[in-house]
């Protein structure tokens, strides 16, 4: 009978000795770094649609994000595209190895960005840094079916220094018309998504990924045009 209980608390002990040491690794992307305390905060996902995140309507006191607090240690491992904390920057992949139980927790925005000590948190000993791919890049791009979304690229100011995107027909339902710079070393988003060197790039997205790109002011607004006919017939 004793052999028997023996028996029974070793595999009892095995089991539960695999369980604390299970590693769970978790994707997301570095939201801020904090390099005196040597930790960062990693931004996972969140709930919202494409329409509340682009009218920002929920309330600051929502959880909605899920997002944790990363703690290295001496010991820690960075592997990838970087190999030193120091390295680490806003936006980058990051795949984090944690020992135990990761435990999905939402949290609010005020958390995200100011209250970090609101997060939870876990120590990691490995840390990959993925590139991003195009596929990253242009789903972050696509909007809500039905809707369009136009990105210009490297635009060229007006007459007087400012910038302006150029006009839309009101028949074409663009959710999101962006106007930026393609200075991300963090994303590579000139090698990846092919922009032109030394003009704007004009690209129209929809609910699966590009549509068009070109490089011409006239060219896009002969495609919205063809846009507009569409949604009108």
């Amino acid at each position: 009978m004793k052999f028997y209980v023996g028996v029974i608390i070793v595999t009892f002990l095995l089991i539960t000795g695999c369980t604390q040491n299970d590693i769970q690794t978790i994707e997301g992307k570095i939201n801020d770094v904090n390099k005196k305390e040597q930790s960062f905060v990693v931004y996972v996902g969140d709930t919202l649609t494409n329409k509340q995140r682009e009218t920002m309507d929920f309330e600051e006191n929502e959880k909605i994000i899920e997002a944790f607090l990363v703690e290295t240690t001496k010991d820690t491992v960075i592997k990838g595209e970087l190999d030193s904390f120091n390295d680490l920057k806003m936006e980058q992949k990051v795949s984090i190895e944690i020992k135990g139980n990761y435990e999905k927790e939402l949290v609010t925005t005020g958390a995200l960005f100011e209250d970090h000590e609101k997060l939870p948190s876990y120590q990691t000993e490995k840390i990959t840094v993925i590139p991003y791919s195009k596929q990253d890049i242009v789903s972050e791009m696509t909007v809500d079916k039905d809707k369009y979304g136009l990105y210009i690229y490297n635009p060229k100011p007006n007459e007087n220094g400012g910038y302006s995107p150029p006009d839309t027909h009101e028949n074409v339902p663009f959710q999101r018309v962006v106007m930026k710079h393609s200075n991300s070393e963090v994303k590579n988003t000139k090698e990846l998504l092919g922009l032109f060197e030394d003009s704007p790039t004009y690209i129209v997205t929809d609910d699966k990924g590009i549509l068009f790109k070109a490089n011409n002011e006239k060219e896009l607004d002969a495609f919205i045009e063809t846009l507009a006919k569409q949604e009108t017939d």
